[in-house]
């Protein structure tokens, strides 16, 4: 685990070299109902050996070709790099590297942000394998590709028997995702792209950048999830050749890099998990789908784009599978809701004349899924039932942005309200419909519940941010002291009146973690770790001051003035002695000279 220094560390190297960088390296984001289990970012000179082994063997499995030895791998720079290179060792053809976790863990997330190697032959892969008997207690596979499909990665779920006197069995599920921005393939092999995977005791979620593609359930595999699968390992590895693709060949570049800029290992907390709405507008990630499920996307028919927007830069664009039969395609998302809840949904829709729906059957939907599980399946005995509304049909004006709002009431046995768009295409009948701006909220008069979520946190202190010094008039519901300006007056109010702790009073200003009390190991922590942010921040990465910007003199200073303080009576204040106006330069002092190790997110 990376190390955090001590305040008298941090202090004394603030005011003896105000130059010094990486004290503290960068931590993973929050989760909901995710603690981290463990993290590397990859911030030294060498490979840590307390989180990894690395392999130095060369039997291979899958008939590929190369030998794995430690001396492949390194550390420099903020990434780990495994290096493949066209040179015989120990009777194989080539060189590469294999790094396995020293950590076993059963279900939680992992999330490892990569470039892939190019070129006819790599075989990079990103897994998670138990130390049983293979594939006794199963295989997941995040992310695999192939050197020349640079336009698609795959994902798998292998499980079968080997041991205990049973016959050998093997088998498997893949699935293999490509994405379309603006009408381009997305390549994996040019730029850094994170892969995801979520495994539950009774289904795995795979994603890309965020965006969920494929889900694995208990149904799909016999029941081997909950029954048979064992604690795995992380795997990163760049095989060379085998049965999974071509042999490297004349065409093949030498040598090749994987690289690998952070992984990021979650297990589950005893908290229910908050599903929450995210990414209406389709603007994060540079324009793309995060946060949303796709479905249907066969021929690259769900994609964002900015041919034709409503607001911002990015919209929605669907159309049909083109597959001589009655299909659906779209995207769906989901949040935490409570029976008799009042939800409200919206939607900007438009059909171009030059694509229209015009002399077809196709329709256009705009739904609220009810499911009484978190992630449940549609149509199964985990699926309520819907609301909808159409909004694209043959009769739909075209050309033209339409404004589109659905209510409903959360029925009582419902514990998860999915909003949908889905393209119905019959008889393989032409036309697309463009959305844009997706709102979906409980209804609610919770003081400061900007996000309409159902509660106050640290969420609407991100979107309050957005609006600082603003007229009143643009969002009177920020105007919290009716002072005709959203100012930090304002903020600090929402602050006060944030959700109960833990600790079971209101938090206060730089409690980043929401524990009741603020203090040095998570909540200044974190805001070092963050300083110098400017893209992607809010207030628990620690932007105090909603600026945009997570600086020294206002948010690291408004921190300080609350260190030690408790949101509650309860919570010994002591435990963080309050600090002295000379332990506070120091802080500022040391905070001065620190600046974020990796790129900003």
């Amino acid at each position: 685990m990376p190390r955090i220094l001590t305040p008298c560390s941090l202090i004394l190297i603030g005011l003896l070299s105000p130059l010094a960088t990486n004290v503290i390296a960068a931590q993973p984001p929050t989760r909901s109902g995710y603690d981290v289990a463990w993290y590397d970012e990859f911030d030294g000179n060498a490979l840590d050996t307390s989180l990894w082994t690395p392999s130095n063997t060369s039997v291979t499995t899958n008939n590929s070709q190369q030998d794995y030895l430690p001396s492949q791998v390194s550390v420099s720079g903020g990434n780990l790099t495994i290096l493949a290179e066209n040179r015989p060792s120990r009777g194989r053809p080539y060189r590469s590297g294999l790094i396995k976790s020293t950590a076993l863990q059963q279900h939680g997330r992992w999330d490892i942000r990569a470039k892939l190697p190019t070129s006819t032959g790599m075989w990079p892969a990103i897994w998670l394998l138990s130390d049983a008997p293979w594939p006794s207690q199963g295989e997941i596979d995040i992310m695999e590709n192939r050197g020349n499909q640079p336009l698609l990665t795959s994902s798998a779920f292998h499980y079968g028997n080997n041991g205990n006197g049973q016959p050998f069995e093997h088998n498997f599920l893949v699935h293999e995702q490509t994405s379309v921005h603006d009408g381009v393939d997305q390549n994996y092999h040019t730029d850094f792209h994170t892969y995801s995977v979520e495994w539950d005791p009774e289904q795995i979620r795979f994603y890309v950048d965020d965006v969920h593609h494929w889900t694995v359930r208990d149904d799909d595999v016999d029941g081997f999830l909950t029954n048979q699968v064992g604690p795995m390992r992380l795997i990163i590895n760049n095989a060379i050749g085998g049965n999974f693709l071509d042999n490297p060949d004349s065409s093949t570049v030498w040598p090749q890099t994987f690289e690998v800029d952070y992984v990021h290992a979650y297990e589950r907390n005893a908290q229910p998990r908050e599903l929450s709405f995210d990414n209406g507008g389709f603007e994060q990630n540079n324009g793309s789908l995060a946060s949303w499920t796709k479905f249907g996307d066969s021929i690259n028919n769900v994609s964002s784009g900015n041919e034709k927007i409503a607001d911002g830069n990015e919209a929605l664009k669907l159309y049909g599978q083109f597959n001589n039969q009655t299909n659906y395609s779209g995207i769906t998302q989901g949040l935490t809701v409570l029976g008799g809840d009042e939800l409200t949904a919206s939607v900007k829709s438009l059909i171009a004349s030059n694509d229209s729906l015009s002399g077809s059957d196709n329709a256009v939907f705009f739904k609220i899924d009810y499911f009484n599980t978190q992630h449940g399946l549609f149509g199964s005995d985990e699926y309520v039932g819907s609301d909808s509304i159409t909004i694209g049909n043959a009769q739909t004006t075209n050309d033209q942005w339409l404004d589109w709002e659905l209510n409903s009431i959360v029925p009582a046995d419902a514990v998860e309200a999915r909003i949908a768009v889905v393209f119905e295409q019959k008889d393989n009948a032409g036309g697309s419909i463009f959305v844009d701006d997706i709102q979906f909220a409980i209804d609610n008069d919770i003081l400061g519940d900007f996000d309409n979520d159902g509660d106050v946190d640290a969420d609407d202190v991100d979107f309050f941010s957005t609006l600082l010094r603003q007229p009143a008039s643009v969002d009177p519901r920020l105007d919290l002291n009716s002072d005709g300006l959203i100012t930090l007056a304002d903020h600090d109010f929402h602050i006060e009146n944030l959700a109960l702790t833990p600790a079971g009073g209101p938090t206060l200003v730089g409690d980043l973690n929401f524990d009741g009390i603020v203090d040095v190991l998570s909540d200044a922590s974190r805001l070092v770790n963050n300083l110098n942010r400017t893209s992607g921040v809010g207030y628990a990465d620690g932007d105090l001051d909603a600026d945009g910007r997570i600086d020294v003199l206002t948010d690291a200073a408004r921190l300080l003035n609350n260190l030690g303080q408790s949101a509650s009576a309860s919570v010994a204040t002591s435990a963080v002695p309050e600090p002295s106006s000379g332990l506070v330069l120091g802080w500022l002092l040391a905070m001065a000279g620190l600046s974020r190790a990796k790129r900003t997110q």
